[in-house]
């Protein structure tokens, strides 16, 4: 057995728990205890979160009475041990069945192994649905466009000529919206497709190096569609009964998740509603207006009926309504990934809330309506909005709520043609409602940071003397080889409530690297956090190493490059890989990490594996629901590494995650012959307790405040 790891600090807080460590042949109890440990309560949130103005939101919530998913987490323990460890399965009525060492097996027969692994292959399928959801949304609109269907204006045709060199499509004599409809018919035919053929657009996109990897793995998806059919069938009562198998598909059904309902999802996204554009701007809940001004929250993924909204906000007409109410202003403001949408495109829309978070929003009081689409919209939005004057309106069938006013798209999308006619309709709404307010009941914390965002991946090529079609970014392979950077580590994902302190491990661990000379790219709920914590903009380089603030203060960049929302974890792997071929070696051989510290809705399990199987090692502090599997685990944490060069690494501690992350990261440098330098790693006190300047109290730092 190998010597226990030493680590130069470690966490009071997760050390305060005192949970057992993982270790192989534990018994389920104990495996129990230790996920039940890792919990903490309302106040600990509001003692040690980064997230300021979500700490005041809880508070305020609890003076007046308000109910919040903090309440409802602790209404919920002690949680089913079984559920939380991944020892129950309720996929048939002959159960739901619960297997313990006492017990081994379901009714049917399975034994923890296959439990486990069927639950988190219908997990991954579920998340792979609901990005195909949002995928399927921006293809049509992305075809509806180019044919003239819909009036939706390509926003960004340079980049529909670039993807369609990518995949190789003869564009010669052909118009842009002839390209569109080329590409979108392409994407689409990868996402439905049942016949088995050669998948055009993941050989043309992914690197040749894990392509080729994959295809000998025989993980290649026929669609996603198929991949997700396949999945549910697969682990469907009394049908594949073989842990192997079961594992096979969970790769294949990640591919399909990555380059079907991701990458071409951001590449489609980036065509129709246009690059993202550098800007400054303040974020977090110190960003809402509070007087004379109409507050709509923008919240979701789906981004057709949002950027129809975003369009025509401003014009002369709305603005006429607007004063006709007795307001000055009309502004919107992102929550969740629409919001990670926004502020890439220099919009002029701050974001205020994550996915977890967008309740304390609500609770404000300030919003006349929030319009939600679909996913990560919490159903605990709906009372705290009752509580006030707050209009709730659904653009998406697939994401209605009880109570809410419905303005969507149709199933169908035969009203696509409309969908301008729809944003007004929303914005009439809102407007009309703004004589309802009631500013007695308005409470908005002060704290905001503030950001420069807008980091594409042509943006980073620019800054970096990479070449986009070349598919390289020498800058950063020279300053990784120079030692002037020691590592890039992307971080994505959600803000769990389980098992961590809301928005706090992405936080300390990045503080870390940064300090260490990391560079760090952001997506994703996950990213949110660390724009909420002032780590975004170029005045936080004060808390890099001495390497990485030579580059951003040289570059006038941040040292957390904010690259968007949750599909564009694209642009991050695009940094990850153009750099890799700049240095000449493949990407597992790169000092290259992924974090999703606190991994929650179903989608991330896709996410994280897809940086696995692109061979970048990943860390989280949270685990997933399979804790009660010792072969799952050795699966995905050690078998995977020489499959595929990356395995998911999990610790709840985010000083030693961020230690084990520095490690690595250094031994990738070794092994290359690249100089290597000693870490350091910040106590909490440096890491937590110092707010740095760029999260201000009661100042306006940027035009827009």
């Amino acid at each position: 057995m190998d010597e226990k790891k030493k680590y130069q600090y470690q966490d009071e807080l997760t050390s305060s728990r005192q949970a057992p460590e993982y270790r192989s042949g534990m018994s389920l109890n104990e495996r129990i205890k230790l996920v039940h440990k890792l919990n903490y309560s309302k106040d600990e949130v509001i003692a040690h979160t980064a997230n300021k103005a979500v700490a005041e939101m809880v508070s305020h919530m609890e003076k007046e009475g308000i109910g919040n998913t903090f309440d409802r987490f602790m209404q919920q323990h002690p949680q089913c041990g079984f559920g939380l460890t991944g020892a129950c399965c309720a996929f048939c009525s002959y159960g739901p069945c619960r297997v313990n060492e006492k017990h081994p097996h379901s009714i049917c027969g399975k034994d923890v192994d296959l439990i486990v692994a069927g639950n988190a292959l219908r997990r991954l399928a579920s998340g792979m649905s609901a990005h195909g959801a949002h995928a399927r949304e921006v293809f049509i609109a992305l075809k509806a466009a180019g044919d003239g269907s819909a009036p939706i204006p390509i926003k960004c045709p340079e980049k529909a000529w670039a993807v369609a060199g990518a995949l190789g499509l003869d564009a010669e004599g052909k118009s842009v919206e002839q390209i569109c409809v080329e590409i979108a018919d392409r994407f689409i035919d990868d996402l439905q497709r049942a016949l088995p053929k050669h998948h055009d657009t993941l050989f043309a996109l992914a690197p040749k190096e894990r392509s080729g990897l994959w295809e000998r793995l025989g993980i290649i998806p026929i669609s996603a569609y198929h991949e997700c059919f396949e999945s549910n069938n697969l682990t469907s009562h009394g049908t594949d009964s073989d842990f192997e198998s079961h594992m096979q598909a969970f790769l294949r059904t990640v591919l399909a998740y990555a380059y079907t309902t991701v990458v071409s999802t951001s590449l489609a996204t980036d065509i129709v509603y246009g690059l993202p554009r550098r800007s400054k701007l303040n974020v977090n809940l110190g960003s809402i207006r509070k007087d004379n001004c109409i507050n709509i929250g923008i919240n979701g993924h789906a981004p057709m009926v949002a950027f129809a909204i975003c369009d025509i906000v401003g014009t002369p007409k709305i603005m006429e309504k607007v004063k006709a109410v007795g307001a000055d202003d009309i502004r919107l403001y992102g929550m969740c990934c629409t919001g990670g949408e926004f502020v890439e495109r220099d919009l002029g829309i701050p974001l205020v809330a994550m996915a977890s978070s967008a309740e304390m929003a609500v609770a404000t009081g300030a919003f006349e309506a929030i319009v939600v689409d679909q996913q990560d919209v919490l159903p605990g939005m709906m009372p705290v909005a009752r509580r006030f004057h707050t209009k709730v309106i659904t653009t998406s069938p697939s994401g209605r709520k009880e109570g809410a006013i419905v303005l969507e798209l149709d199933y169908y999308l035969k009203n696509l043609d409309r969908i301008y006619e729809l944003a007004e309709q929303i914005l009439d709404i809102a407007i009309e409602n703004y004589r309802n307010r009631d500013s007695e009941k308005i409470h908005i914390p002060d704290i905001r940071a503030k950001v420069e965002l807008g980091f594409s991946v042509e943006e980073i090529a620019r800054l970096f003397d990479g070449s986009m079609p070349d598919k390289k970014i020498h800058g950063l392979a020279r300053l990784l080889e120079e030692g002037k950077i020691r590592g890039i580590a992307n971080f994505g994902s959600c803000g769990n409530i389980r098992g961590a302190v809301f928005e706090r491990n992405q936080v300390v661990i990045a503080r870390q690297l940064i300090k260490n000379d990391v560079l760090v790219t952001a997506h994703g709920c996950s990213g949110m956090g660390l724009l909420f914590a002032g780590l975004a903009h170029p005045d936080a380089s004060k808390l890099c190493g001495p390497g990485l603030r030579e580059v951003v203060e040289a570059l006038q960049i941040p040292p957390v490059l904010h690259v968007g929302a949750c599909t564009d974890s694209t642009r991050a792997s695009q940094v990850m890989a153009y750099t890799a071929n700049a240095a000449g070696q493949p990407n597992p051989a790169m000092p290259f990490a992924m974090v999703a510290a606190d991994p929650a809705a179903e989608k991330t399990m896709g996410a994280r594996y897809a940086f696995i199987l692109n061979g970048i090692e990943t860390y989280s502090c949270v685990q997933d629901n399979t804790l009660a599997s010792d072969r799952f685990i050795d699966y995905v944490s050690n078998r995977l590494r020489p499959m595929v060069g990356a395995a998911m690494n999990w610790n709840p501690d985010p000083y030693q995650t961020a230690e084990d992350i520095l490690r690595m990261l250094d031994r990738k440098r070794e092994a290359l012959g690249w100089p290597v330098s000693d870490y350091v790693i910040g106590t909490k006190e440096e890491i937590e307790e110092t707010i740095p300047d760029t999260v201000e109290i009661g100042k306006s730092f940027c035009l827009n405040s």
